[in-house]
């Protein structure tokens, strides 16, 4: 499937304002300000932070750092938004950064409330701060009761590492894969995975991996499988689906087609469509997926890439079908 190519311009102007901002490269420990909401966030990490906030392509760590997090939730936040994530005094902080050994943070994960493990891996051009932020915000604002994990790969966290980003993917499986199967052998939890765009292709190839394994028992610890403006090809999702075999619940995919952030991508690869962009699509159509299209509750904000974490009307439809199961709800909420 072809999809027209942006305009150069576009895509140049929009990598120019994702690099406008001091990002938190650096994790930074301060105070709650008063009233915050304290939310626990579980973090297995792949990237190395740089104290003074430069980035070098090969810093693959040959280990995951393990740590639990308590991360403060400002008393006026507002539904989709990480308050003054660039400001380490205010809005969105880490009041407690408890560093573990593997067998520590596995053992916490099955000790933490609920009966399930929630894991969010995050998308390309991500620092471990964000997505720690971000997991927050959506754990807040759907109001998840359970344990909540995030595995952050090693994203250059820079707009232009787009391909080093492909590559990181790549180089994580292992890890993801060793982390899913600790996970099943020493937790009675049930795992579910919420993957954000490139993150989407990192679980779908660790999936498929362990599969090829024969590590059927993990494959059956994982539950819902929520991919959110997939960074995939849909060709490739096809055999990723094959080769992993029939699930018990279907995968959910929440679809965007004004996502300008997939388009950008879909222009490196030669004007590829990714699965992401796709509403009802044939190319799909005899898969057992679920397709939740939020086109229409899209806008500018983050070049649309982040609609179901962002969008106040989309995380009100999706906490709704997550609380009752209910899809038929689907399309009263999309009217």
């Amino acid at each position: 499937m072809i999809k027209r190519i942006p305009r150069i311009w576009r895509v140049a102007v929009c990598l120019l304002a994702l690099g406008a901002c001091a990002r938190p490269y650096t994790i930074t420990v301060s105070p709650a300000e008063p009233g915050a909401t304290l939310q626990t966030v579980f973090v297995a990490t792949q990237q190395r932070v740089s104290p003074t906030g430069d980035i070098t392509y090969d810093d693959r760590p040959e280990a995951a750092a393990f740590a639990q997090i308590a991360v403060a939730i400002p008393p006026d936040h507002v539904i989709g938004e990480i308050e003054n994530i660039y400001d380490p005094s205010r809005g969105f902080t880490m009041p407690r950064y408890t560093p573990q050994d593997r067998d520590t943070f596995i053992a916490a994960l099955d000790a933490g409330p609920g009966d399930e493990i929630l894991i969010y891996v995050h998308g390309y051009n991500t620092t471990t701060t964000e997505a720690v932020f971000r997991f927050a915000q959506m754990s807040h604002d759907f109001g998840f009761e359970n344990t909540t994990a995030v595995f952050s790969w090693a994203s250059a966290g820079v707009p232009a590492g787009y391909v080093y980003d492909r590559d990181s993917v790549l180089f994580a499986r292992d890890d993801l894969a060793g982390l899913l199967a600790d996970i099943s052998r020493f937790s009675n939890k049930s795992i579910t995975i919420i993957a954000h765009s490139l993150g989407s292709q990192l679980i779908m190839e660790t999936m498929r991996q362990l599969a090829i394994a024969g590590k059927t028992s993990v494959l059956d610890d994982i539950g819902t499988v929520v991919l959110f403006s997939p960074d995939i090809d849909p060709d490739i999702f096809r055999r990723q689906v094959a080769t992993i075999g029939a699930r018990r619940n279907p995968y959910i995919m929440l679809t965007n087609s004004a996502d300008q952030a997939l388009g950008m991508s879909s222009l490196l690869v030669g004007g590829r469509t990714k699965l992401g962009q796709l509403a009802e699509s044939d190319a799909i159509a005899d898969l057992d997926v679920v397709i939740i299209d939020l086109t229409q509750m899209s806008s500018l904000a983050h070049l649309g890439h982040m609609v179901a974490a962002t969008s106040p009307s989309a995380i009100r439809l999706l906490r709704q079908i997550s609380e009752t199961g209910d899809l038929a709800t689907l399309d009263a909420g999309l009217q």
